[in-house]
C-alpha cells in the first residue's frame, strides 16, 4: 500500500508517477476509434502498430494544459497521500469503495452521455483497455480527494462566529426576518418579469382538471379511466395541490381577472419558498454556523437565478421541497436531542403536519417519511412510543385519504403506469434491439399494454413518457401479468439490454457532466401552455418584459455551465456530496446522524425509478437544500470535536 512506504524519496517517486498516470488518463479520449478513422492504417498494417496508432489518435495533444495539470496534481498528491500511517486498515475500505463508485460514475456516465450505451467501454478490447486506464486515473484522483476531505478538511473545521455589526444585525439579531426581506427584494425582478407566474404544463392540466375540462387523449394526465366522467380531477397530480391551485384561479375568475388568480397562488408559493430559506439561515444561527457560511447560503438563496425562477414556477415540486427542508430541520433537532428531552404534544403535532404535507404534495412523498421518521424511534428511547404513534398515524391518515376519501369523492387514483417506467423502458429497448426475436404471442401480450407497433420508434433512452403515454388504460390485471411474463423472458435472454435501459434512464443523477435537459422550457418566455388554449382562460405575461424573461432564460442556462455556480446546481454533484457525507458518517461510526440524510437518499432512489433522466425538478429538494445539509454536517463535526474533548478529559482524570 502507498501508505506503508516509509522513505521520503520513494514517496516522491510514487507521487510523480501517480500524477503522470492521472494526467495521461485525463488526456485519453474514450470515443470509439475505427480503423477507417486513421489514414495510416491499411490492410497490411501490423496489429501492434494499429494499436499504437489508435492509442495515439485517442490522446489529446495539449502540452501546456497537460503540464499544468501534472504540476497541480503533484502538489495536491503531496497533501493527500501518505497521511494514513496510523489509520486502521478496516476503515480504508470506505475510501476505496467511494473512490471506485465515483470512478464508475464518471466512466460509465461519459459513455451514455455520448452514445446512449456502454459501448465506449465494452465495444472491443481496445475500448476496454482505454476505459481501464481512465477508470484507474479517476480512482487515483478521487482517492486523493477523499483522503484530503476525510483526513484534513473535515478534521479541521472549526465553528467560529464573527462579531461584525452588520453580520450580527442580519444573522443574529434578526436572523429570520432580515434574510427573508433580502431574499424577497432580490427576487422582486423575477416576480415582476414573470407576472402573474409561470404556468408549467403539469399545472395547466391540474387547473383544467379542477374546472372539468376534457384532457387530451395523448396527455400523461389522461392515463386512467375515471370513476365518474363528470369528475375530471385525478390523483395523477397531488389532489391537495390541484385544489389549492384551483381555488386561487377561481378567485381570479370571481373578480374577472385570470392574472390575479394565478398571481395569488404564485405569491403564496414565493412566500413559502422564501420563508423556508430564511428559516434555514435562522436555523444556522441556532447551530452557531460561521457567518461566512450563512452569508454564502443567503447569497445562493437570494442571487442564484434558478431559485427565484422556480419560486415563481407554479409546480407541486416547490411546496414539496419546502416541506422536505423544514422536515429535515425538525428531524435533525430530534436526532440531536434524542434521549435528552421528553416531547410535548406540540412537537409531535409539528412533525406530523410536516410529514402529512410532504405526503400530500407529491405522490411519492410518503416514502420520505417511511424511510426516515421511524428510524428516529430506534435511537430515542425516551420518545419512542410517541414517534411510532406519529409515524403510524401519518401512514393511516395518508392511506385513508388516498384509498377512502378520494374514491368517495369520485376522484380517480393515479395510474399504475407511473410506477412502471423502469420495466416499460426495458421492454422498449428490448424491442428496438431484439425485435426480430419477439414472437407473435409475445407481441400480442406487449400490445395489450403498450402498443407494440410503434414501441421501438417511441423509445427515448432518457425519457420514458413517450413509451408510457401509449399505455392502455383498459389493460386488465391479467394483461399485466401476461406482459410481465414476456418482460421476464426478455430479461433472461438479454439481461444486459435491461441493465443498459435502466442505466441510460438514470445516469444523469450521478454523472456530473450530464446535460440531458434545459432548466428553462419555452413557456418560461412565452405564455404558451394548454391552459390558454381552452378558450376559458386568458392569462399572459407582461409583453414589454419579454426581453427580460429571455435574458433570465439565457442567464440561467449560462450559469449552469460556469465553474462554481454550475457545481451548486448540478444534480449529480449534489448527490455526490450526500454520498460523501453518508460514507464519512459510516467511516466514523456516527450512525444516528445518517437519519438526517435519509429523506434526501429516499428522493434520490425514487428519482432512479422516475420517467425522466436528470430532471432538475425531481432533484430540487437536495439541490436547494445543500446549504442546510452542509450546515448540519458542520454541526455534527463540531459535536464530534466536543465529544473527543470530553473523552480526553475523562481519560486524564
Amino acid at each position: 500500500m502507498l501508505e506503508e512506504l516509509k522513505t521520503e524519496k520513494s514517496r516522491r517517486i510514487i507521487i510523480v508517477l501517480l500524477a503522470l498516470f492521472v494526467t495521461i488518463s485525463f488526456g485519453l479520449s474514450l470515443d470509439i476509434v475505427n480503423n477507417s478513422d486513421i489514414s495510416e492504417i491499411t490492410s497490411n498494417t501490423n496489429y501492434f502498430v494499429k494499436i499504437l496508432l489508435k492509442f495515439n489518435y485517442s490522446i489529446e495533444k495539449d502540452i501546456f494544459k497537460s503540464f499544468l495539470l501534472f504540476a497541480l496534481l503533484i502538489m495536491f498528491f503531496k497533501k493527500a497521500f501518505f497521511r494514513e500511517d496510523i489509520e486502521k486498515h478496516g476503515k480504508k475500505i470506505f475510501k476505496v469503495i467511494l473512490s471506485l463508485l465515483f470512478s464508475f460514475f464518471m466512466v460509465l456516465g461519459y459513455s451514455y452521455s455520448k452514445i446512449n450505451s456502454w459501448d465506449m467501454i465494452f465495444a472491443n478490447t481496445f475500448q476496454l483497455f482505454k476505459a481501464t486506464i481512465v477508470f484507474i486515473g479517476y480512482y487515483i484522483l478521487f482517492r486523493a480527494i477523499i483522503n484530503y476531505l476525510f483526513d484534513e478538511l473535515f478534521q479541521n473545521i472549526k465553528i467560529k462566529e464573527t462579531t461584525n455589526k452588520v453580520y450580527n444585525f442580519i444573522f443574529i439579531k434578526h436572523s429570520f426576518i432580515m434574510p427573508l426581506a433580502i431574499i424577497l427584494v432580490c427576487w422582486l425582478p423575477y416576480i415582476i418579469a414573470y407576472y402573474p407566474g409561470i404556468v408549467m404544463q403539469d399545472s395547466s392540466r391540474q387547473i383544467e382538471q379542477f374546472y372539468g375540462y376534457d384532457i387530451p387523449e395523448n396527455s400523461s394526465t389522461n392515463s386512467i379511466n375515471l370513476i365518474d366522467e363528470n369528475v375530471k380531477i385525478t390523483n395523477h397530480h397531488p389532489v391537495t395541490h390541484t385544489i389549492i391551485l384551483g381555488i386561487c384561479t377561481q378567485f381570479g375568475k370571481l373578480i374577472g381577472n385570470d392574472n390575479i388568480g394565478i398571481f395569488t397562488y404564485t405569491i403564496l408559493q414565493v412566500i413559502l419558498f422564501a420563508s423556508t430559506f430564511a428559516y434555514i439561515i435562522h436555523f444556522m444561527k441556532n447551530l452557531k454556523i460561521p457567518n461566512f457560511i450563512r452569508s454564502l447560503a443567503l447569497a445562493i438563496f437570494a442571487l442564484l437565478p434558478i431559485i427565484p425562477v422556480y419560486a415563481v414556477d407554479i409546480t407541486k415540486d416547490v411546496p414539496f421541497a419546502s416541506f422536505v427542508l423544514l422536515y429535515i430541520i425538525k428531524v435533525y433537532d430530534m436526532i440531536k436531542n434524542a434521549n435528552k428531552t421528553k416531547y410535548k404534544w406540540k412537537q409531535y403535532l409539528i412533525i406530523a403536519i410536516l410529514s402529512l404535507l410532504i405526503a400530500l404534495f407529491r405522490n411519492n412523498g410518503i416514502y420520505v417519511i417511511i424511510f426516515s421518521l421511524p428510524f428516529i424511534a430506534i435511537i430515542d428511547k425516551m420518545n419512542r412510543r410517541g414517534i411510532l404513534i406519529v409515524s403510524a398515524s401519518v401512514l393511516i391518515i395518508y392511506e385513508a385519504f388516498t384509498s377512502i376519501l378520494l374514491p368517495a369523492l369520485k376522484i380517480s387514483p393515479a395510474s399504475i403506469r407511473e410506477a412502471l417506467s423502469v420495466p416499460f423502458q426495458q421492454t422498449a429497448r428490448y424491442v428496438e434491439e431484439h425485435g426480430d426475436e419477439v414472437t407473435e404471442e409475445e407481441k400480442q401480450a406487449i400490445d395489450k399494454v403498450l402498443d407494440y407497433d410503434t414501441l421501438a420508434d417511441r423509445y427515448n433512452p432518457v425519457h420514458a413518457d413517450a413509451v408510457k403515454n401509449e399505455y392502455n388504460k383498459d389493460a386488465t390485471t391479467d394483461d399485466l401479468i401476461e406482459y410481465f411474463k414476456v418482460w421476464f423472458g426478455g430479461l433472461i435472454k438479454h439481461p444486459t439490454t435491461y441493465i443498459q435501459a435502466t442505466l441510460n434512464n438514470t445516469y444523469g443523477y450521478f454523472y456530473p457532466e450530464s446535460r440531458v435537459y434545459s432548466y428553462t422550457p419555452s413557456y418560461m418566455v412565452e405564455s404558451t401552455t394548454s391552459l390558454n388554449n381552452t378558450g376559458e382562460f386568458n392569462y399572459e405575461y407582461i409583453e414589454s418584459l419579454r426581453g427580460e424573461r429571455k435574458f433570465i432564460d439565457t442567464l440561467t442556462e449560462t450559469i449552469r455551465d460556469l465553474p462554481g455556480t454550475s457545481w451548486i446546481i448540478n444534480i449529480a454533484f449534489n448527490a455526490w456530496i450526500i454520498i460523501i457525507i453518508l460514507v464519512y458518517l459510516l467511516y466514523n461510526k456516527k450512525y444516528r446522524y445518517i437519519i438526517y440524510l435519509l429523506p434526501f437518499i429516499s428522493i434520490i432512489l425514487v428519482n432512479m425509478l422516475s420517467p425522466v433522466n436528470a430532471y432538475f425538478r425531481y432533484a430540487m429538494p437536495y439541490i436547494f437544500g445543500m446549504p442546510l445539509t452542509v450546515a448540519v454536517f458542520i454541526d455534527i463535526l463540531n459535536n464530534k470535536e466536543n465529544c473527543d474533548k470530553k473523552t480526553e478529559a475523562s481519560d486524564e482524570k
